[in-house]
C-alpha cells in the first residue's frame, strides 16, 4: 500500500517545473544566439527581462491560492441545464 504525501496545497509541480525547464530552455537559445552574432546583444536585454517577467507570474499564479469559497458561486452545470 502506498502513502501519497500531498503536494504543495494539493497541486502538481507538472505545470511550475516545465515552465521553468521551458524559461530555461529559451534564454539558454537567447544566450546562443547572442554569443554567435554579438551584434544583437542589445536586443537580447529586453528579450532576458521579457523571459523573467513571465516565469515570475507563472511562478506567482501557481503558488497563489484560492479562497475557502467557491468562487464561481453556482455550479456551471446546472445554468446550462433548461427549465423543465
Amino acid at each position: 500500500m502506498a502513502i501519497s504525501i500531498p503536494a504543495f496545497f494539493h497541486r502538481r509541480f507538472s505545470p511550475l517545473i516545465l515552465a521553468w525547464v521551458i524559461a530555461v530552455i529559451v534564454a539558454g537559445l537567447l544566450y546562443w544566439i547572442e554569443a554567435s552574432f554579438p551584434a544583437f546583444h542589445e536586443v537580447m536585454i529586453p528579450l532576458y527581462w521579457i523571459i523573467g517577467a513571465l516565469i515570475i507570474l507563472a511562478t506567482w499564479r501557481w503558488f497563489r491560492t484560492r479562497g475557502r469559497g467557491n468562487r464561481r458561486g453556482k455550479d456551471r452545470r446546472h445554468a446550462d441545464r433548461r427549465h423543465e
